[in-house]
């Protein structure tokens, strides 16, 4: 299986890194051309509030109770300079957190994208999410070095050298004791789970092939969806593998998890539904097969109790019943899409491609309602927060989508 492992695309600035830096600063971006392309229907299931991981909270969703109107506004921008934004933003008390490809950490504020503080973290840039817990942020660079820093200044607390790199983001959870961990994948197919506190590390979990995603983690158990062509499930408490499911090809997806069932793809581009209710006997629930399209699913899927979406390789955004794996509609978009999609508590879904257009998609039919082209590329996915959406742009730019401005 590991010979089967698939090459992960490098995002476009990786071979076109920019230099220099400008002066950072807010400003206000009106779009410019607004025509008609879509939304859909479902309920959101990470607050308002918050974004303190990947995809949302813990069970990775990918889905928000924030709402966008149909012809939503770029309320404000950030600006961070000559450099490439691929990281996804995680959000906690109103701050939203990301790193630049060129190694500097942001820290601005969701209300109206002004900068609280920046501090270059790192000689290597950052291309994976942080994750974010009370006063701490943890956060992976290229090289594979993870590294807590103070929410309040980015003032380095610890370090942990993984020496791999890593794709997916970390992800926080607490123990019944009290003792937080911080679960790390990485490219050498390594687990770390590391004491939030100091940085050591507890335990560790090994496959034979690369992990690519963000842990999900459901009760006392983490999942991972790894490139040997499995899921495996994990007991945080003891570190020991509870379980695992043969998926058939090799995966870096993250799961996302609604009730008991994992929802994700494959290269092979097969969507499988995973009901791991028995974390030591997870089965596969039902497995979609587009015939038409067959190629490999590398970005993760937004669900709610009501669909499934998630966008393959041929460019096309397919939602699906999450019960019974039953088509609902698809939509094949003008780009690729590198970022994974979002849906809104309103209904509505998120797809940005990687050319730099932003749509939203409707429920039931699934063509287009509102589209704008903002140039650039989304390689990193949309975050969800205090009433906006956060899009993170390869042309070094944070824009903010919400209602109209007062």
């Amino acid at each position: 299986m590991t010979s089967n492992v698939f090459t992960k695309r490098p995002s476009r600035s990786l071979t076109q890194r920019r230099e220099g830096a400008k002066e950072l600063k807010v400003r206000t971006f009106a779009p410019s051309r607004l025509c008609v392309i879509v939304a859909f229907l479902f309920l959101g299931s990470v607050a308002n509030a918050d974004w303190p991981f990947a995809r949302g909270g813990a069970e990775s969703t990918g889905a928000t109770d924030v709402s966008l109107p149909d012809e939503p506004q770029v309320v404000w921008t950030y600006e961070a300079g000559e450099t490439s934004l691929e990281a996804t933003p995680v959000v906690a008390d109103g701050m939203a957190y990301f790193g630049d490809f060129d190694g500097t950490m942001h820290a601005v504020r969701v209300a109206d994208g002004s900068l609280v503080w920046k501090r270059v973290a790192s000689e290597n840039g950052y291309t994976s999410p942080a994750a974010v817990d009370g006063e701490a942020l943890y956060v992976p660079d290229m090289n594979g070095v993870v590294a807590c820093l103070a929410t309040a200044d980015g003032a380095e607390r610890w370090s942990f050298d993984a020496e791999s790199e890593m794709y997916g983001g970390p992800l926080v959870h607490k123990l019944a004791s009290g003792e937080s961990l911080v679960l790390v994948p990485t490219e050498a197919g390594t687990l770390h789970v590391l004491d939030a506190a100091t940085g050591k590390e507890k335990w560790s979990f090994t496959i034979d092939a690369p992990l690519r995603c963000t842990p999900t983690v459901v009760g006392g158990n983490a999942l991972l969806a790894g490139c040997d062509g499995k899921l495996h499930t994990l007991d945080l408490q003891t570190g020991n593998e509870t379980g695992a499911c043969d998926i058939g090809d090799p995966t870096g997806n993250t799961a996302a998890v609604v009730g008991s069932v994992a929802f994700f793809g494959t290269e092979a581009g097969a969507f499988l539904a995973v009901d791991a209710a028995d974390p030591a006997k997870p089965v596969v629930k039902w497995t979609y097969r587009d015939q038409r399209s067959r190629q490999g699913i590398r970005t993760a899927a937004a669900v709610t109790k009501d669909a499934v979406v998630y966008v393959n390789q041929s460019k096309v955004v397919f939602a699906l019943h999450p019960d019974s794996g039953d088509m609902l509609w698809n939509w094949r978009t003008r780009s690729g899409v590198d970022a994974s999609p979002l849906l809104l508590g309103d209904g509505k879904a998120l797809v940005a491609t990687s050319r730099g257009q932003a749509m939203l998609l409707h429920p039931v039919k699934g063509d287009p309602v509102w589209e704008e082209d903002f140039g650039g590329a989304f390689i990193a996915s949309p975050a969800a927060a205090d009433g906006v959406v956060l899009m993170p742009n390869t042309d070094g730019r944070l824009y903010a989508l919400g209602g109209k401005k007062e």
